[in-house]
């Protein structure tokens, strides 16, 4: 584990998927990012890359073959190298090898910078194509509800858009998705309930709003997340228990399981020529 640090915040990052497992004001005393308790999730702030959301058969196709691909991708769960370590940041990258062409044809980097900041930080990520590649991107941060006390509840938190936002809202039922039409209707804040987080994910395209924050009536603590060039939106806690977390994903896209799984024609994927490179950089300001 690498540790990063200022007058304000403690980070802790693993080397696995390149994962923040922690940001704690010690100003405060507050624990912003979710422990990772496996009773709802053994998972922290992982990034998704290749693909994010379900695929049909857990598979994809590429180069005229059929590979296995795990749901949101396989680079949380492949150890990084360390690149360099400063007091505030930490670089990581990830080379194509035989570990991940088990999953995934293409020869790439992916390079990882999380910079510490007085609150809060940045997280960047540069995919380089070492040759034509098809992918897509996304963070997947989960923020503890306990930022608000211990005993804070999801039903407590609200989503607010920095401009009245008017979107329908997809979520998917045994891997397809369905349409929820007009589910925000001019309005800048979606509160939060178990009643529409145990329908699934909720995913929001076509946002205006750069900035999107996670708050609570009943505390002062909460995070600002700038969306950067992440068109898409997706709110997500696990479904039917009190999952003490609440996930604000900016991913560059969102798919269900019944996209085409050959990947030079799937929908909302980036395709990349040889030598080209693409970088998505987002600040979570914490407060």
């Amino acid at each position: 584990m690498i540790t990063l640090q200022n007058n304000n915040l403690v980070m802790e990052i693993s080397e696995v998927g390149a994962e923040i497992h922690s940001l704690y004001n010690t100003q405060t005393a507050v624990q912003y990012v979710y422990d990772g308790n496996p009773t709802f999730w053994a998972r922290h702030t992982p990034l998704l890359f290749p693909v994010t959301g379900p695929l049909a058969n857990g598979t994809i196709k590429a180069k005229g073959s059929t590979y296995a691909m795990p749901v949101n991708g396989f680079a949380r769960d492949v150890r990084f190298t360390t690149i360099e370590t400063k007091q505030h940041e930490a670089s990581f990258v990830l080379y194509s090898d035989d570990r991940t062409r088990v999953f995934y044809p293409f020869e790439f980097s992916l390079t990882v910078t999380h910079t510490l900041l007085d609150n809060g930080y940045t997280s960047s990520a540069v995919i380089k194509a070492q040759e034509d590649l098809f992918c897509t991107f996304g963070w997947h941060p989960a923020f503890s509800l306990a930022m608000n006390g211990p005993d804070a509840k999801l039903q407590s938190y609200y989503v607010e858009f920095e401009t009245p936002e008017s979107v329908d809202r997809l979520y998917p039922v045994n891997g397809i998705f369905t349409k929820q039409a007009d589910f925000l209707r001019d309005q800048t804040i979606l509160e939060l309930s178990r009643e529409e987080l145990d329908k699934g994910p909720i995913v929001l395209n076509g946002l205006k709003s750069r900035h999107v924050g996670l708050k609570s009536k009943d505390g002062n603590r909460g995070v600002i997340v700038d969306r950067g060039e992440l068109p898409t939106l997706v709110i997500w806690t696990k479904e039917k228990v009190e999952a003490p977390y609440v996930c604000v994903e900016p991913m560059y896209s969102f798919q269900d399981a019944g996209r085409n799984p050959e990947l030079s024609e799937m929908e909302g994927m980036l395709h990349l020529k040889a030598g080209e490179s693409r970088t998505f950089s987002n600040t979570f300001t914490v407060f």
